[in-house]
């Protein structure tokens, strides 16, 4: 992973919600990602941010759950690993 933005964001996060009026009485303690994976791509482990999706679809009552991995940093535009 090129970037750094899935461990610098949270503490950037938090400092600007603490600077927000609605949160000078009781301060954000901490933020964090909670899709956050380790892919392993030729014994190579990197870190990605994933996002649930539900898909409607035609003819189905309930929405197909699947998810995404991003291949770029959705914060900063960065690809998280080379092709292989």
């Amino acid at each position: 992973m090129a970037c750094k933005c899935i461990n610098e964001l949270p503490a950037r996060i938090m400092e600007h919600c603490n600077q927000q009026k609605e949160y000078q009485a009781k301060p954000v303690l901490e933020a964090s990602f909670k899709d956050v994976v380790f892919p392993i791509i030729n014994g190579e482990m990197s870190v990605a941010l994933k996002s649930n999706i539900e898909l409607k679809v035609e003819g189905r009552k309930t929405p197909k759950k699947t998810v995404i991995t991003f291949t770029y940093c959705p914060f900063c535009g960065v690809k998280y690993q080379e092709d292989v």
